[in-house]
């Protein structure tokens, strides 16, 4: 069956901005939601819809990859689990003053089934298909406790029970990566599915990471930039000096081995990224110098 057109849905032509798709979706889901069409099964198919396409829009990739291969390809080379991963629903939907679009470990809101089975919770009690009881979740983490590894309890709401879970955070995990707890997904006729929770990863003030590296800035003043010398450079296991040469050009790195992100037995490398330090004020002394330094050339 032909799909249909996301820009269509959500009434935005295919030059619209961010910005002019997010108030769309935002008309538009206040005037489908369920929570507004309590038993409405039109207005959660429509619901669904206009869901999925800010789904793909909102995202750069996603769109990027939609507006390039056209609908159909699309949707052949995307699941529903693809489309929906690392969005921002969730937030529009809390703003709006509704519950999550994924809650099947509780809190609030519904769980939404693209098998058919329909809506659970506030608007809706039909029960999940027992080939469809996967739940969704999702847990913010540290930039230290992604790369150092952590546990975690998570409480999970199963009926009128509350239940506490401990999740391993193995060392190495990326902002969006899936975890799978086996048998804490959602429960229908004696059965119960998989809970995958998608991790969050606070971003660091001062660590910034590429695949297994981490790139960290340290300032140098001018005499050590051009005569070499070590400054102090903050890693995850704390303050250590780094030798520069001497030299070194603004935005150059020093690559320090086996100080990234370390799992599985191997590790990243730190790259500390070089900005030297130009004081706003000179005292005499140092006018002087650096008139000296002007006249042979530096």
């Amino acid at each position: 069956m032909k799909k249909k057109d996301y820009y269509q849905i959500l009434g935005v032509e295919k030059n619209a901005t961010a910005a002019e798709i997010k108030a769309s979706y935002r008309k538009l889901a206040k005037q489908w939601h369920p929570d507004r069409k309590p038993g409405d099964k039109a207005a959660e198919e429509k619901f669904k819809e206009i869901s999925e396409a800010y789904a793909v829009l909102s995202d750069t990739d996603k769109r990027k990859q939609y507006d390039m291969v056209g609908s159909e390809r699309f949707h052949q080379q995307f699941s529903q689990e693809d489309i929906f991963r690392g969005g921002n629903l969730n937030d529009i939907l809390r703003e709006m003053g509704f519950g999550d679009f994924f809650s099947g470990a509780g809190g609030g809101g519904f769980r939404v089934n693209f098998g058919g089975g329909g809506f659970g919770g506030p608007f809706g009690q039909q029960e999940s298909p027992a080939h469809n009881l996967d739940a969704e979740a999702q847990l913010g983490i540290s930039f230290e406790e992604a790369a150092k590894g952590t546990q975690k309890e998570l409480t999970l709401q199963t009926g009128a029970k509350k239940e506490t879970v401990k999740v391993k955070i193995p060392a190495g995990i990326k902002d969006g990566e899936r975890l799978r707890l086996a048998g804490k997904g959602t429960a229908a006729r004696g059965r119960r599915g998989d809970l995958f929770i998608q991790i969050n990863v606070t971003p660091h003030p001062l660590f910034r990471r590429e695949g297994d590296d981490i790139i960290v800035r340290a300032e140098i003043n001018i005499s050590t930039a051009l005569l070499g010398g070590s400054a102090e450079v903050n890693t995850l296991d704390g303050v250590r000096a780094v030798k520069v040469p001497a030299g070194i050009q603004p935005s150059q790195k020093i690559r320090v081995r086996g100080q990234g992100i370390r799992r599985a037995g191997t590790a990243g490398d730190l790259y500390v990224e070089i900005t030297i330090r130009v004081p706003a004020h000179l005292t005499d002394e140092q006018k002087r110098l650096a008139g000296e330094l002007h006249n042979v050339g530096l």
